[in-house]
Formats: C-alpha cells, structure tokens, sequence
C-alpha cells in the first residue's frame, strides 16, 4: 500500500509545502528571538520612544471598514473639496477636519488637504485673530498632524480619492480657483441638538443634488471646487458602522516631533516614579493619572469654576491608587499651583510637561505655539491609566473615546466618591459634568 504510485504522489506534493511552512515557521520565531537580543543592547531611552512612536495605544489602525465606504461611493474626477480651515485646539481641528474628509468621501471628490487657524499667540483668547492683508489661509496641515501618514493611510483605504497638498498645488487649474461656497444649511440639512445631521441617507441625497444643480456632470468640462464652511459637530457616531467609527479618526495622527517629546516625557517620568510604563502594551490603572484642568483665560465662562472641576478632580485621583498626576495644558498656573498644594496633602505628586522633560525636548517645546503644546498633553494623556476631564471639552472628550477601544476599558470602571454628575465612565477614563454640549460630543466626536 505504501509503495502505491498514489500514496508516492501525495508525499511529493505535500512534502515540500510542509517543508515551507516548516521554514516560515522556524524564520519567524528566530525573528522573534533575534529581535529580543538585539532589544537588550539598544539604549533603554531610544527603545522606549521607538516603542511609542511605533505602537499605538489603541492598537493597530484597521482601514477596512473605511476602504468599504469608498468603494460604494460614485466618484468624480475634476470635482473637488476644499474646507474652510478651522480655528481651535486639537479636538476641534481634528473633528472638523475629520468632518470635511467625511464630506468629500461622500461626494465622491478630491481632496483639498485642510489646513488651520492659528490662535493669536498674544491673547489665547482670540483664537481666530483678524488679518488686515486679505483672507487669513490658515497654517499647513502638518501644524497639528503627520501629513505623510494621512496621505499615506488614504491612498491604501481609499485610493479613490485624490489628494492635493494645497490650493498652491492648482495654480494652472483656473477652474477652481473660486469655489461654491457650501454648509449645512444650504443643503437643506435638517439638524437636531444645534448641530447634528438628522438623517445621513436624506443629507447624502441633498448634498449630491446640490452638486449636480450647481455643476451639472453633463456640462462639466473643467474642474469644479466646493468650498465647505466649518463643520465641527455634525455627524452622528450611530449611522457609521463601529468600525468606522473606532479607526476613522485614526487616519490623523499628532506631528512626529511632538510625539516624540510626549514619549520623552513619558519615559523620564516611568524612571522617576518606576511606573513600569510599557508602550507596547495597553493601559494599567496604577500607573498615572491625566488630568484635564480648564481654566484658562479662553475658557471663561464655559467651564466651570476652579473650585468644582478641582474638587472633582481630587476626589477622582484620590478614589484610585494613582500617586502621580499629569496635568494638560488649559488650566491658569495659579490654578494649577493650587491643585498641586492641595494634592501633596492626599501624598499626590503633580507634574506638568515641562516637569518631564531634559534641555532639548524642552528647546523642542519651547518653539511649538500654544495649542501645538497641547499635542503633547494629548499623547501624553492617551497613555494615561487614569484620566479625566469636564464635559465641556472636546478634548476629554476626544481621549475618553478613542481609550475607551483599549482592551479592558470596559471591564469595571472606578468607583469615584463625588456627587457632581458623570456624563461618561469606562475603566480608563471619565467625563464629569452635565451640559449640554457632552451630549453632543458623545454623539459626534471621531475618537
């Protein structure tokens, strides 16, 4: 029976494929094991920051679910999108441009990449300061975020989709260089809670008309640009698949300089506390609290007072086993002094960035504008095993989100001994306060 022609057969065909698989199987876990040396003699400090740089905390970014959208989109070339560009910190720019790629996705255009306001560097208050010279363009994309890895993420998920780097890059397309200007309300869009879409499957319809009435395809010859006005809190989280909307926002990630300097900060502040903070691996509750003070002067009468957000706070750090505190930029130094007084007395240390950070992250830190400063707060509060802020933020708000697709952040959230309302909670994050505005950015933040 063994000596079969047939049996002889089988084994000549299986044999070299067991022999492949046998092959990868032995290049893989050398690979592992080889990679594991060669870690043991790499500075512990580089290691670290690569280990952040190159792990996210939230894990891989899966762009299927967004490849999906794109191909059941009608696409147009010659049609093009362009955004007003938005003023704000990171959790309003991130939205609104997240908004505007949503809006050429279901248009079926080209993408004029988004670029922002930058906030008057002498009142923080004024965060769209006036230009004499003419329309203020705002500053390149790349002022808040990583244009390669944007650029790159969707030319793999939504190859569709052409991308052009600014309305420089159009200067021998004449066509464009006025665009329709187009918003919300002139689509006809029904909103509920001030600003959210009612129905996705009615705007769709309306906007494609829009476009079509405006530039017919029939008659259009040359390149047409759309112009979106500023769309920050508009599209409900519930008509988007799960997916879609855990990596969606994933495809703007924080310029690599500033998270550079947020892994340093990381890093110093793991040796001085002995954290055993690892980036590779998710998030422990016992490591550090992120804490989300505002007080700011820009923040007047939004927030609540000092006195609230800080008892809370208090009460949050001290209802966990965290003893080490990282505090956001947005809070007055005064503020900030006091909390960390009264801090020392629960044995509660609080540190800010500059706290963490050696002579040349610092000189790093030192150029970055007001709300660039905050991109580190923002990596650094990504990693944080704790971390809270009020609801009237949608940069908490943005954090809780995005930490709430860490493994385990649903698996028991901690016990806080406060009175003051809780709008969200998982076992990472919470969001305190009762206005009206959390609700909206529950509903309508792109983690």
């Amino acid at each position: 029976m063994f000596g079969s022609p047939r049996v002889f057969q089988i084994v000549k065909i299986a044999a070299p494929f067991l022999l492949v698989v046998w092959f990868l199987g032995y290049v893989i876990s050398y690979k592992s094991a080889y990679n594991g040396v060669v870690r043991q003699f790499k500075d512990e400090r580089d290691l670290f920051i690569s280990d952040f740089l190159e792990h996210e905390v939230d894990g891989s970014l899966d762009g299927r679910s967004i490849a999906e959208l794109c191909a059941g989109k009608r696409w147009s070339p010659g049609l093009m999108l362009s955004c007003e560009p938005p003023p704000g910190g990171i959790g309003q720019v991130k939205n609104a441009h997240l908004n505007c790629i949503r809006f050429a996705i279901e248009m079926g255009a080209e993408l004029v990449t988004p670029r922002i306001i930058k906030r008057s560097e002498k009142d923080i208050k004024v965060v769209k300061p006036h230009n004499g010279n003419g329309p203020y363009k705002g500053e390149p994309f790349d002022y808040f975020f990583d244009f390669a890895h944007f650029n790159q993420t969707l030319s793999k998920f939504c190859p569709q989709m052409k991308i052009h780097r600014s309305m420089d890059d159009l200067y021998q397309v004449p066509s464009v260089l006025n665009g329709y200007a187009t918003n919300l309300e002139k689509l006809n869009t029904q909103i509920i809670n001030g600003s959210v879409i009612s129905n996705m499957t009615v705007w769709s319809d309306h906007l494609k008309s829009f476009v079509d009435e405006v530039s017919p395809p029939a008659k259009r010859t040359h390149p047409v640009r759309f112009h979106l006005d500023v769309t920050n809190w508009a599209f409900p989280a519930s008509a988007h698949s799960p997916a879609f909307v855990q990596h969606f926002g994933r495809i703007l990630r924080i310029r690599e300089d500033a998270r550079r300097v947020s892994a340093s900060a990381l890093y110093n502040m793991q040796k001085r506390f002995q954290l055993q903070l690892d980036p590779r691996h998710g998030l422990k509750s016992d490591t550090f609290a992120g804490l989300h003070l505002r007080t700011e002067r820009d923040a007047e009468h939004v927030f609540p007072s000092f006195e609230d957000q800080a008892a809370y706070l208090l009460d949050y750090v001290t209802s966990s086993k965290a003893r080490v505190v990282f505090m956001a930029t947005g809070a007055d130094e005064s503020n900030v002094t006091a909390f960390a007084e009264r801090a020392t007395d629960f044995n509660v240390t609080v540190l800010l960035k500059k706290d963490l950070l050696q002579e040349d992250d610092l000189n790093v830190l030192k150029e970055f504008t007001w709300d660039q400063r905050a991109l580190v707060d923002y990596e650094i509060m990504l990693r944080a095993g704790l971390m809270a802020g009020p609801s009237q933020s949608s940069f908490a708000w943005n954090l809780a989100l995005r930490r709430n697709y860490v493994a385990g952040a649903l698996e028991g959230a901690l016990q806080v001994n406060t009175s003051a309302h809780i709008q969200w909670q998982d076992r990472h994050s919470t969001i305190f306060g009762d206005s009206e505005i959390g609700t909206v950015f529950r509903e309508t933040v792109w983690p």
